[in-house]
Order: structure tokens, then C-alpha cells, then sequence
């Protein structure tokens, strides 16, 4: 694929952020003024309010199904807000939406610069369980997601029981370097260490998008052309650094990701991605609601819970054993 197409493609996907911007704000402003229709006791016993990463992002849907449906067996109303694309500034915002709308309870990630918050919340009575990432020294009453330490290990792991001792010149696209992402990719970086043979060449961020991950692909390999191996850390990560890899036309560089999104399990029956690290979001939303109804109802709870992940590869989709 020539230059030329190349910019066509990211003029057209410019075009596409902007309408993105206009209905993400106009669902977050729908979104926000929901917050305030407070439900009657008759109606739900407790009312949560769910803040996503990114609203319609597979993830953060099937972590909105699980709480969802835990919610309704308790009782609870669920509330689900967050921004269109990954915005820090529009998630602390829509936390000091949520807790001036005084819900019961919000879970919503552990961010830096959220601790303020957090104490704000626990000052009006309003309980906070963060997800997906943590800040463990903050006023929040439990964690509940993926143990990325581990999950950076297992990755690692992964890559070394596929690449078969060979040399590899690895390039890393990282979501983002909040703490979760940043755990796992120390944890990889750790482990990779033990192997001389192995190289982390470049690490670029990729904003959670699929785009710039393709684009920081084709600049990295034009930086760095003997780079034969290439890693995402998060969703979209892996699916842009094939979208790179086609229009560098380097379609034989194998790729390791993180979770089963879009149409990773395709990518990896084709050959493109060797495998991935799933988590298992439906299962952190539920267990999210399980240890607030526990916290709420006085009983014991989990101040910190691991879902497992899993490693997805094409034997795994055969049901062989890896």
C-alpha cells in the first residue's frame, strides 16, 4: 500500500474523530442528565452508576453486561456513563457529575489525580469500587480486575513458547501508561530480561486507538526495519498494529496482543496474531456488584479481587491444549 493511500485513509478517519466528538457529547450530555432522575425506593433498592474508559468499546460493554445483570438480581439500578473515546479529562468530569447526582455507589477505574475524589465520595456516604485499574492507597472500598502483573508475565510467556529460542527484535504499542498498562508492561519487560536473545527495540502509545497504533506500527518499522516481532498491551492495540503492518506491507511479522476484541479470534485463526492475554470483563462486572452488595449489606467482602486471564491462541480455538 503506497504513501498516498496511506493519508487517504487517515484524512478519512479524521473525518470520522470528528463525528465521533459531536455524538459522544451529545450522548454524554444525554447521559449526564440521566443522572439526576433519582428512582423511588419501590423502584430499586440502590442505585450505581457505572463509568466506562470508552462507552461502546467491547470491553466495557461486556463489563456493563455482567454488573448489569448482577444488579438486577439484587435489586439495583445501574447506571451506565462514559466518554465516546478515551478522554481523561471527560472521565474526571463525568466522576464529579456522578457523585454530585449522590448515587449509592460508582465503580469506575483508578486513575491518578482520582484520590481527591474518592475521599469527596466517602465524605457524602457514596461507596466507590474501582475496576480495571486501581489506586489501592485511596478511600475506595474494593478492586476488582485483572492481576497485570501476572497478566504481563503470562504474555511474556507466551511470546517465549512461540518464538522457539529465535532472535526477536520486539516493538511494543501500549495503550496507555495508566497503571494497569504500565504493570504489564514492566511485568514483560521483566521477564524478557532472562532471555539475551530478546530485544524491546521501541515502545510508542497508541491513545486506546486503533488508528495511531497503526500508525506508531508504520513509523517504528520505518525507524527501526529489522523490528520482526511486534506486542500490544491493550485491546485495540493488536488490530492496529495489523492494520500498520498491511499498509508497510509486512503482512509475515508475527503479533502477541491483549483481549479478544473486534475480530481478534479471526486474526488469529488467519495466522496474524499468534495469541493473546483475555481478560474476562463480564466476569470483573459481576463480581464488581457482588462485593458492593456484600460491603452494602454489611457482610464480609474482598478488598481486592483477581478475575484470571487466559491465553487465546489458535490450538485453544481447536480446544487443544497449549
Amino acid at each position: 500500500m503506497t504513501r498516498r493511500i496511506i493519508s487517504i485513509v487517515l484524512s478519512v478517519a479524521v473525518l470520522a474523530s470528528l463525528f465521533f466528538f459531536i455524538t459522544s457529547a451529545i450522548k454524554i450530555n444525554s447521559a449526564v442528565s440521566e443522572l439526576n432522575n433519582r428512582l423511588t425506593s419501590t423502584e430499586a433498592t440502590k442505585r450505581i452508576i457505572l463509568i466506562a474508559q470508552e462507552l461502546d468499546t467491547p470491553y466495557w460493554q461486556l463489563l456493563k453486561q455482567g454488573a448489569l445483570e448482577q444488579a438486577e438480581a439484587y435489586g439495583y439500578l445501574l447506571q451506565y456513563i462514559g466518554p465516546q473515546r478515551h478522554d481523561l479529562e471527560e472521565q474526571k468530569r463525568l466522576l464529579e457529575k456522578a457523585i454530585a447526582a449522590k448515587p449509592d455507589a460508582i465503580i469506575t477505574q483508578g486513575l491518578d489525580g482520582h484520590e481527591a475524589l474518592f475521599e469527596l465520595a466517602q465524605e457524602r456516604g457514596i461507596s466507590i469500587i474501582t475496576v480495571d485499574t486501581d489506586i489501592a492507597s485511596s478511600s475506595r472500598i474494593a478492586y476488582v480486575g485483572t492481576d497485570n502483573r501476572l497478566a504481563g508475565k503470562q504474555l511474556a510467556e507466551l511470546m517465549m513458547s512461540k518464538l522457539n529460542q529465535e532472535s526477536a527484535q520486539v516493538g511494543v504499542i501500549i495503550g496507555s501508561f495508566a497503571h494497569n498498562q504500565s504493570e504489564r508492561l514492566t511485568a514483560l519487560q521483566h521477564a524478557l530480561a532472562e532471555f539475551p536473545h530478546i530485544e524491546l527495540v521501541d515502545i510508542r502509545t497508541s491513545n486506546i486507538s486503533r488508528l495511531k497504533a497503526a500508525k506508531m506500527t508504520v513509523d517504528m518499522m520505518d525507524e527501526y526495519p529489522h523490528i520482526n516481532v511486534f506486542v500490544g498491551l491493550s485491546g485495540l492495540d493488536a488490530i492496529g498494529i495489523i492494520d500498520g503492518l498491511d499498509a508497510a506491507d509486512k503482512q509475515h511479522i508475527p503479533v502477541f496482543g491483549f483481549d479478544n476484541l473486534l475480530n481478534t479470534e479471526e486474526l488469529i485463526h488467519e495466522g496474524r496474531i499468534v495469541g493473546s492475554i483475555v481478560q474476562q470483563p463480564k466476569t470483573i462486572g459481576q463480581q464488581a456488584i457482588y462485593e458492593l452488595h456484600l460491603y452494602l449489606e454489611g457482610e464480609r467482602y474482598a478488598e481486592q479481587t483477581y478475575i484470571p486471564t487466559m491465553v487465546l491462541t489458535a490450538e485453544q480455538q481447536n480446544g487443544e491444549n497449549r
